[in-house]
């Protein structure tokens, strides 16, 4: 087995997304902790809105793998790089203006799992929630007649 350039670029690349991507788990748990501890719904959305670009951005790359070599640019490692970070940008852009709607459904069960029990703690938390998700019409909901 020759070992060229390219085999161990490609091995370092893939070491350093996977550091990458840990960092990333970690980040968003710590966020989620820190923000359940100080019961702030701002650092609770932060965190919701940050695991639903990290799930886009997985999705980017799994779809970027479909997708065969060749055409007008060679692959490159600059191209790569290029990619990946064109891909994190994008999945931050899209999950900050509504994305999929899966930080708002994260931020809602957090909501409920990390509130007490109490009638007047309920009823300022759905008061801040509405607040704080603007009364988002993204999040879909069934209206079943009949």
């Amino acid at each position: 087995m020759k070992i060229d350039s390219n085999m161990i670029s490609n091995t370092y690349q893939t070491s350093v997304s996977q550091e990458k991507e840990a960092g990333e788990v970690d980040s968003f748990k710590d966020k989620l902790e820190q923000a359940a501890n100080d019961k702030d719904l701002t650092k609770l959305k932060e965190a919701s809105q940050e695991f639903e670009a990290y799930f886009i951005n997985t999705l980017f790359k799994e779809m970027r793998k479909t997708i065969q070599d060749g055409g007008l640019v060679e692959k490159s490692q600059a191209r790569t790089t290029f990619e990946g970070m064109l891909d994190e940008e994008m999945s931050k852009s899209i999950s900050k203006t509504g994305g999929l709607g899966l930080a708002d459904m994260i931020y809602n069960n957090m909501l409920k799992v990390y509130s007490t029990s109490t009638p007047e703690n309920d009823s300022e938390n759905t008061e801040e929630t509405q607040a704080s998700i603007g009364n988002n019409s993204s999040v879909s909901s069934l209206d079943i007649k009949g």
